[in-house]
């Protein structure tokens, strides 16, 4: 709703202004207007009226405000520099000006309290913005002064009048009582004592340009000073620094270098100087002398280095002078008499003063040419040394035998090489550190390291066993060991070399049962030649009986039998003398004609275990072969298919027409058993001479002889084999190609 403008009187009987009622609306119009706060007060404190911007910046609403007393509007004020100036203003109806910050809008305020007829009318301004530029600038004043305090050097101001106007703490250390803000500062240097330092500040203050000068000051503690002058609009400024202890630190410094280069020219090194641009500047006589050169040319240094070194040479030494990085490096120097081509080793340290800047470089050369032969030579000998003993590795870790060293008190492997670690079935770190005991827990084994540990050698000793990395293995080792000495003739490790030789031992035994099984396959042939006219003269025989017309019908049923038996018992025979018979050139037989001759042999077997045999030969395609050492090969894979199923089974045989992975026809003999199936550690070793799982009742060799003998012809032999619950059993599948010509064999032992 709009609001009317309203200067209401104090007391009932008297009219708060005595305006007239449109001159009232105009005030108010006028002073809405404007941009300076007003509020009007009676002599009660009461508010009578307040303008537009008053109630902006104060927070106010006109309705809530008009009558109130100023003091329960405003409690925050009321002890403070506001009330103390309204009260007084009110009570001495003398105008009164004051600033303050608002504790309750945090803004500061400009405010004129200035009395009227019935009472007291403050006008006031939000001056914060101007408030906080001056905050800032005092702040600035107090850091600008805090850092000339702390300053270590005099810092000095002075007008254009030479009037000091400031000057921080150490000025008034320096110039003592004698120094006051505010005199004249030429007065502190009488004319002529300092100069040229009076007439170097006249120009600058006249001119405007700044100046560095040293001086020296005896009106200032007798010192030497570098003073830099610098102008600003209202004078100058001066920032004197102490160098006293710089003067005397270069005066030293001088006094030194010339005893230093006396004695450096005297000295027997060489030795050189740089300055921090990295021009060489000093070379004693002995450097001179090598380099045939003198001081007038010694800028030409570097014609004096071997030309493939020169631009390495320059490169180092330029980054060094770039970097401050000490320089180090090795060159060849060409000597002046001779003109000999020596390796010098050539270094130089930068010298920094107390400010870290570089004032020279110093510098020394050592001839080491000898040296350097002798290292070169050294070098050579040790790639020599380390090239043998890379062999000696290579040699220890690629070593067909077993190589190990052992600390001779707890026995533990110290070094193991490859094979040793193939052989244990473990990696290099895991057996390094452990005991042998541990790793070989074989009888007799830990006697024998005690006994080399006593200082004895040992050979030629045979262990065997089970490792715990290869259990159910018996394995058998040819060992050896023998002490390391020290100087002193104490045991200090023990080495071993281990040959395992299982394989000889199994080969010695597979040899023995081959000449068993030799000479039982010579018996069976001479018993089987021997019987053949017998049986032969029985066959006529019961051939006469059963032409016989006298002979009762019952007895002639006999004789009938008596002859199939008769002749199984012939063809057994027969196949037992062509099983132990070699063949001296292949021949053209069928797959029937194979699998046949071998199942008549296991016919026995094969109905007392109640395997049942199923063979089907889609294919009557001649092969060439040996058809002995494939029936050996076929007799491998039934008797193992037999002895997998010795709770019966079935006994699959498939022959057909094939054609292999190369497009070689041929046929493929295909032999299934329903027996329990390989796991897969047996399937990885399947075909590993003398592994077997038949304990005492097998030697290992039929699978690997089998797979020697498709070899010679030329053939593949496959196998697939499964555990599973239902669905278990061995699959072998044989590919003979026809058109390839086998191997001959190799002669067979008598």
């Amino acid at each position: 709703m709009p609001r009317s403008p309203s200067l209401k009187p104090a007391a009932p009987a008297k009219p708060a202004l005595a305006t007239a009622p449109d001159a009232k609306r105009s005030i108010a119009s006028l002073l809405d207007a404007t941009s300076v706060a007003v509020l009007a007060l009676d002599r009660e404190f009461r508010i009578v009226y307040v303008n537009r911007r008053a109630l902006e910046i104060s927070h106010l609403q006109e309705e809530t405000c008009i009558g109130k007393v100023y003091w329960d509007l405003r409690p925050e004020v009321r002890g403070t520099t506001v009330e103390e100036n309204i009260v007084a203003a009110m009570r001495e109806r003398v105008p009164r000006e004051f600033e303050f910050l608002h504790p309750a809008l945090g803004i500061w305020m400009k405010v004129l309290a200035a009395p009227w007829e019935d009472g007291l009318a403050l006008s006031y301004q939000d001056i914060s913005s101007r408030k906080r530029i001056e905050q800032t600038r005092d702040l600035a004043n107090r850091r600008l002064l805090q850092v000339f305090d702390a300053a270590p050097s005099v810092v000095i101001c002075v007008d254009r009048n030479w009037n000091v106007t400031f000057a921080n703490w150490r000025a008034f250390e320096v110039l003592g009582s004698r120094f006051v803000v505010g005199e004249n500062f030429l007065q502190l240097f009488p004319h002529g004592t300092s100069e040229p330092f009076v007439s170097s500040l006249r120009s600058t203050m006249e001119q405007r340009t700044p100046i560095e000068i040293e001086a020296f000051f005896p009106e200032m503690d007798n010192a030497w000073y570098q003073v830099i002058v610098r102008p600003y609009d209202e004078g100058i400024i001066l920032f004197f620094r102490d160098i006293t202890q710089q003067r005397h630190d270069e005066a030293a410094l001088r006094e030194s270098e010339s005893r230093y280069r006396t004695l450096a020219d005297l000295n027997p090194q060489a030795i050189w100087m740089g300055d921090p641009a990295g021009n060489i500047t000093y070379a004693n006589h002995r450097f001179v002398e090598y380099l045939g050169l003198t001081m007038a040319d010694i800028d030409d240094w570097l014609v004096a280095f071997h030309p493939d070194d020169r631009q390495r040479v320059l490169e180092s030494w330029k980054h060094s002078v770039a970097t401050g990085e000490e320089y180090d490096t090795e060159a060849r120097m060409i000597r002046a008499r001779d003109g000999a081509a020596r390796w010098w080793w050539i270094r130089a340290r930068p010298i920094r003063d107390h400010a870290g800047a570089i004032l020279n470089w110093l510098g020394i050369a050592v001839d080491i040419d000898d040296r350097k032969v002798i290292a070169e030579a050294l070098l050579q000998k040790q790639a020599e040394t380390e090239r043998q003993r890379a062999e000696l590795e290579t040699i220890y870790d690629t070593a067909p035998v077993g190589l190990a060293l052992f600390d001779p008190v707890e026995f533990r492997y110290l070094r193991v090489n490859n094979h040793q670690a193939a052989v244990i079935g473990l990696p290099k770190d895991e057996i390094i550190g452990r005991s042998v005991l541990e790793i070989a827990p074989l009888k007799g084994l830990k006697e024998l390291m005690q006994h080399a540990a006593s200082g004895h050698t040992i050979r030629n000793c045979v262990l065997e066993g089970e490792l715990p990395a290869r259990p159910d293995e018996h394995r058998y080792w040819n060992v050896n060991y023998s002490p390391i000495c020290n100087a002193n003739g104490d045991v200090e490790a023990i080495t071993a070399v281990a040959l395992e030789v299982t394989h000889q031992k199994k080969a010695e035994n597979a040899l023995i049962q081959s000449e068993k099984l030799a000479a039982v396959g010579r018996l069976a042939s001479s018993i089987s030649h021997e019987i053949n006219n017998p049986l032969e003269a029985i066959t006529n025989l019961l051939y006469l009986v059963s032409m016989s017309k006298d002979l009762p019908a019952g007895v002639r049923a006999y004789v009938s039998t008596a002859q199939n038996e008769l002749s199984r018992v012939c063809q057994i025979a027969t196949q037992t003398l062509r099983f132990h018979r070699q063949a001296v050139r292949a021949t053209d037989i069928t797959a029937a004609e194979l699998v046949d001759a071998v199942l008549n042999l296991y016919q026995g077997r094969l109905a007392n275990s109640g395997i049942r045999v199923e063979a089907t030969y889609a294919t009557t395609t001649r092969i060439l072969c040996f058809e002995n050492d494939i029936r050996q090969v076929l007799s491998n894979l039934i008797a193992n298919a037999v002895d997998a199923m010795r709770q019966g089974g079935r006994l699959i045989i498939r022959a057909h027409d094939a054609i292999d992975q190369a497009g070689r026809k041929g046929i493929r003999l295909a032999i299934a058993d329903t027996g329990h199936g390989m796991p897969p550690e047996v399937q990885a070793r399947l075909f590993e001479p003398f592994y077997t799982t038949k304990d005492l009742n097998g030697t290992g060799l039929g699978l690997w002889i089998s797979s020697e003998i498709v070899s010679r012809h030329q053939g593949r032999l496959t196998y697939r084999s499964t555990q599973h619950p239902v669905h278990h059993g061995t699959i072998f599948s044989l590919f003979l190609p026809w058109a390839e010509e086998p191997s001959p064999p190799p002669p067979r032992q008598v």
